[in-house]
């Protein structure tokens, strides 16, 4: 199912995110997704949550974030049901996520977990050695229980300025996701480039309108996962470099 599908995901969400695609060198590097390949694969059902700081709760006539990805996925997986348990809490740190993860898989059983970290560490200048700690250990025991795990960074906003601890959070994310070998969406660069795109100024000055990266933000997830589907199933045996 995978082989026929992987192509028609990285289709549609071109088509999709024709005011909100990014390059994949600025979106997110590969990381392999078993769980959700097997899902694919054996089932019609494909399980994620989402955990973290709410993203694009719905305002007026838009679709929220959850729903808008649901939808996204389901119309170009043929025949897969995606389900989507939302779980974001407000000013939630990584080790209290961490915490919270446990008892959320143990409910809904997911076989992707999306997680949005760093903004909330980076506000409440968490230490990025507690931060680093706190993340790796939510995402060892996820991949240990056979949950893939996708990181979602955060962007700037008129309470973070890219001061030096912000960016070490950033780094940090970026270090701990490549060392456990799991996929991150780094949302500011994506932003950033949407930003230039559009004939914005630098988001560090001002910052980029949250309607619209929370308009764009189901459409970047979708983005990542299809790059990587496709980057898994085409790239040749033997091993990743």
């Amino acid at each position: 199912m995978l082989l026929g599908a992987a192509p028609s995901l990285a289709q549609e969400a071109a088509r999709s995110a024709s005011r909100c695609e990014v390059p994949a060198d600025q979106l997110a590097s590969p990381a392999p997704l078993p769980r959700v390949v097997a899902a694919l694969k054996s089932s019609k059902e494909l399980h994620i949550l989402t955990i973290g700081s709410p993203i694009g709760v719905g305002r007026g006539p838009r679709k929220s974030y959850p729903v808008a990805l649901e939808n996204l996925l389901e119309r170009a997986l043929t025949g897969i049901d995606v389900i989507i348990v939302n779980r974001p809490v407000s000013g939630e740190t990584a080790f209290t996520a961490a915490e919270r993860i446990r008892t959320e898989v143990a409910l809904s059983r997911p076989d992707l977990l999306i997680w949005q970290v760093g903004a909330n560490d980076a506000l409440a200048r968490v230490p990025p050695a507690e931060y680093e700690a706190a993340l790796s250990q939510g995402v060892r025991w996820a991949r240990a229980n056979g949950i893939d795990v996708l990181l979602v960074g955060f962007e700037a906003n008129p309470w973070l300025h890219d001061d030096a601890e912000v960016l070490r959070i950033r780094e940090t994310t970026a270090r701990v996701a490549k060392a456990e070998d799991v996929l991150y969406l780094r949302r500011f660069d994506a932003m950033q480039f949407l930003a230039r795109a559009r004939g914005r100024v630098e988001q560090g000055d001002k910052p980029f309108p949250a309607e619209i990266g929370d308009d764009c933000m189901a459409e970047l997830v979708a983005q990542a996962l299809a790059a990587n589907l496709v980057l898994r199933r085409t790239r040749p045996t033997g091993g990743d470099p």
